[in-house]
């Protein structure tokens, strides 16, 4: 049986690359979706997503690429592209239109910048995933994003099991949770936990009290949202090597009371001092888990939670045949004295 934590990735969904209010000033941005390296680019308004490497000597953009007006320039010989990614000029020499970057199909949604790297002829008919909140007026964003440590697999078990939040002793989100059931298929994982509500966090996440919370892994997107509707989680845990994930996630909170100021007051406090707080002790977590697979070779752990069964069985399921994640090629950096 193939190991989970040495899946790949399915690059037949929409994945995400970059947030688009935090995007560069420079209008250049560095991206990676499994063995795939991608350079964003915006220019007027408007995102573009090209392999990584100038068709010349392979050199990424994202390291020597420049932007002038609606160009993208190749730093090393100055051979320019436009926003279609065709050549358009060659210093010295007059066969620009043999080449082309390689572009992929992009979309805009939930304030995140989305790429389709798998099979074009799909593209048009692999929807979004989709996020309720996304589409209202009652909810306040909080994003998110970091890289992780570990093979995809184990933060998104992390992300599932709720049977961690001990782990949060400061920021715990809530506490004696309970799964009430489990349902799954060959891409999607459903479940529904009752927890306790801590009372000082009841008004942002729900009433005191128990509540029910679900949790939805629809591969390759996680979301969490309590039953009464008072927040929102949407996650995407994209792999860029064996033992490393890009997180991009945003955390929706219902308005307090009807009042869109109230979070507003409150979101450098949630973000900086709640959010990532938590995000760092699961990063922790989830990393000893991976140096505990390191140093056996294999997974000793002896999971209990049905959830994290289900969730493997659909990673398995989804990656199945795909071509195995690959480390960044090492190379000396030489000093010139």
């Amino acid at each position: 049986m193939q190991n989970v934590r040495q899946c790949s990735v399915n690059l037949d969904y929409w994945w995400t690359v970059a947030h688009l209010k935090s995007f560069p000033h420079s209008g250049i941005k560095a991206a990676k979706v499994g063995t795939i390296e991608l350079v964003v680019v915006k220019t007027n308004s408007k995102y573009n997503v090209y392999e990584d490497a100038c068709p010349h000597k392979r050199v990424r953009l994202s390291q020597f690429g420049r932007r002038i007006g609606n160009k993208l320039i190749c730093s090393y010989h100055g051979w320019k592209f436009a926003p279609s990614g065709q050549c358009t000029d060659i210093p010295g020499m007059d066969v620009q239109k043999q080449f082309c970057l390689k572009s992929y199909p992009v979309k805009e949604y939930g304030g995140w910048l989305w790429v389709f790297l798998g099979d074009a002829n799909l593209a048009d008919s692999v929807p979004l995933p989709k996020i309720p909140p996304v589409h209202s007026q009652h909810y306040h964003p909080i994003p998110m994003q970091g890289e992780v440590g570990c093979h995809f697999s184990y933060i998104t078990e992390n992300a599932t099991d709720l049977f961690h939040a001990d782990l949060h002793q400061s920021a715990q989100p809530w506490a004696n949770p309970k799964l009430l059931s489990l349902k799954s298929d060959f891409r999607t994982v459903n479940a529904i936990y009752e927890v306790d509500t801590p009372r000082l966090l009841a008004a942002l996440i729900s009433h005191p009290g128990k509540n029910r919370v679900h949790v939805m892994y629809e591969y390759p997107y996680f979301h969490l949202w309590s039953e009464d509707g008072a927040f929102y989680l949407f996650v995407v845990y994209v792999p860029i090597e064996p033992q490393r994930t890009w997180v991009y996630s945003t955390f929706y909170f219902r308005h307090v009371w009807g009042m869109p100021w109230i979070l507003k007051l409150l979101h450098p406090i949630l973000d900086k001092g709640t959010f990532r707080q938590v995000f760092a002790e699961d990063i922790k977590a989830v990393q000893e888990e991976q140096r505990a697979y390191n140093l056996h070779n294999q997974d000793l752990s002896r999971e209990t939670n049905p959830v994290s069964h289900a969730i493997r069985k659909v990673i398995l399921n989804q990656t199945k045949g795909k071509p195995p994640l690959t480390c960044e090629p090492f190379v000396y950096q030489g000093i010139p004295l």
